[in-house]
């Protein structure tokens, strides 16, 4: 079903931005010593066309790299992609990211976002962190933003946003202003607002987040833990919502062994997270503390008194009811 609501504002954003104002260094460079932005993920593995490829597994493949693809060509950030699985420090070398294996597992043999967050620390010398999903195509407007903070008052912060899922079945030129515009026009008329329980990325000072519990990747309840231990610790947690496109490239998920509910929520894997975590802090891990609007920063109101979260209230429960129903 189209939603006349995604990406409303996107014109604006981009006019805002100035996002057609092309930066002349190399993709994924920077003229600086140092970037201002390390961006790092965990990506599935990809197919091994030696021994013939599923049309799951090149679903896969395309959604990855098109994602990786726009996060190299972004001004001033460097790309880590962490994970021992086929084809990651290959695509890693083929676009322009770095890599670094030997990643440890749970039990289950799931990877741990932990080992995720050590190693971008130990290897980024940039003073901004960004964890981020493998599936999520982030643009420049991404980039202004942090660039935004970067310049505000505030010393500390962790940034998350809501995305919106689209379908894409092509690789997407992300040097192309044509195939940019192209993008967002389709986000706008089809693409899908997800709740802000759904996170898919985090921007972080990097002196913060140095040692997490050893979270399990794909599997509940680590995500929210991010924003409420921020704010219980009194750091500004930020809504990029009304500023930052973000695409979340929509996709089956037959590579769990189990179902979404399961994975997300009543899972052993799910419930470890939650132990780890000190609970499921749904909505104090939901919800922000400032927001950045076109006017810069602002203070958001008590979630009770928020219009966001009351307009976010139909999305969450949507959500439930797909992974109770295994949609």
């Amino acid at each position: 079903m189209k939603s006349t609501e995604a990406n409303s504002n996107t014109a604006a954003n981009l006019n805002s931005w100035n996002l057609q104002e092309q930066d002349q260094t190399a993709p994924g460079h920077s003229l600086h010593a140092a970037p201002l932005i390390t961006i790092f993920s965990m990506p599935k593995p990809f197919g091994n066309p030696g021994q013939g490829e599923s049309s799951d597994q090149s679903n896969t493949d395309l959604i990855q790299r098109n994602a990786i693809r726009s996060w190299v060509s972004l001004p001033n950030v460097e790309v880590i992609l962490v994970g021992d699985e086929y084809g990651i420090a290959e695509t890693a070398q083929e676009l322009g990211a770095r890599h670094f294996g030997n990643v440890e597992f749970n039990e289950q043999g799931t990877p741990l976002v932990s080992s995720a967050f050590e190693i971008a620390h130990r290897e980024s010398n940039s003073p901004y962190l960004v964890y981020c999903n493998a599936d999520v195509i982030l643009l420049e407007d991404f980039v202004k933003a942090i660039e935004t903070i970067h310049k505000s008052d505030l010393k500390q912060f962790v940034a998350f946003g809501r995305r919106t899922d689209l379908v894409i079945d092509k690789e997407i030129e992300f040097d192309s202003i044509s195939e940019i515009e192209a993008l967002l026009t389709d986000c706008k008329q089809n693409g899908v607002p997800a709740t802000n329980a759904c996170k898919e990325y985090f921007v972080f000072n990097k002196d913060l987040y140095k040692s997490i519990p050893r979270f399990a990747v794909g599997r509940g309840n680590w995500d929210s833990w991010m924003i409420h231990s921020a704010k219980q610790r009194g750091i500004a947690a930020i809504n990029f919502s009304e500023m930052v496109t973000i695409i979340h490239q929509a996709h089956d998920y037959s590579h769990f062994n189990a179902s979404r509910y399961e994975c997300y929520v009543s899972g052993k894997e799910a419930e470890e997270n939650r132990r780890l975590a000190g609970g499921r802090h749904l909505i104090s891990g939901s919800t922000a503390t400032w927001r950045l609007t076109l006017s810069g920063l602002v203070r958001e109101k008590p979630f009770l008194l928020s219009r966001s979260f009351w307009a976010d209230v139909p999305r969450f429960m949507k959500l439930m009811s797909n992974l109770m129903t295994g949609k």
